[in-house]
């Protein structure tokens, strides 16, 4: 339970960093049971928290563990918000776990939702970062030897994500180091923020 608080506490420091305040409509994709919504709680931020997950179970949890925010379940690779309605949008090992072609439908569907001057921000496995490139082989390594892989890992390359941005409408992305400690705890996983033009 402690590194789960430990956690949500550093992913409210990244959204802090990318300019989180006080009044805003966030959306929290794939919030599990509340890590980030709890964090916030204890944080004493004060605003409009929407957090979407496909876990009908962790959801309720979320909503649970922090009253007055919204959970929602939803299925679809997009994002359950009126046009032009939401301040932040941050997911946290969701690229990490689906295919690319979704990846591209969630940021495109980030772009509509998000409010002009609005920012996305998400972690994501970077292929080429040598810690996350190890994950890699290691994967390679097991199919080679003809074990199955337990669960669907994507690896992103930072090139194809500044390719989605700009072929959506983004401003150009700005890339932090999953070991980077500048302005945050570091992350592990690579992070990555953009914003809708005003």
């Amino acid at each position: 339970m402690e590194l789960f608080a430990e956690q949500g506490d550093g992913h409210v420091a990244v959204l802090r960093h990318h300019g989180l305040v006080d009044a805003m409509a966030i959306y929290d994709l794939g919030c599990g049971s509340g890590r980030t919504a709890q964090a916030l709680q204890r944080a004493g931020w004060q605003g409009s928290y929407v957090g979407a997950d496909i876990v009908p179970g962790l959801v309720q949890e979320m909503r649970r563990s922090c009253p007055g925010y919204v959970g929602k379940v939803h299925l679809d690779p997009s994002i359950d918000a009126a046009d032009a309605s939401l301040d932040m949008v941050f997911h946290w090992s969701v690229f990490t776990h689906i295919s690319v072609e979704e990846c591209f439908l969630y940021m495109q569907d980030t772009f509509r939702a998000l409010k002009p001057g609005g920012k996305l921000i998400f972690s994501f496995l970077e292929i080429g970062h040598v810690p996350h490139e190890q994950v890699f082989d290691s994967r390679v390594a097991r199919r080679a030897r003809g074990k199955q892989l337990a669960l669907l890992d994507t690896f992103l390359h930072p090139d194809w994500i500044r390719h989605w941005a700009a072929r959506i409408g983004f401003e150009p992305p700005a890339f932090t180091s999953g070991n980077d400690g500048t302005h945050h705890p570091p992350f592990w996983q690579s992070l990555v923020a953009m914003r809708k033009p005003l």
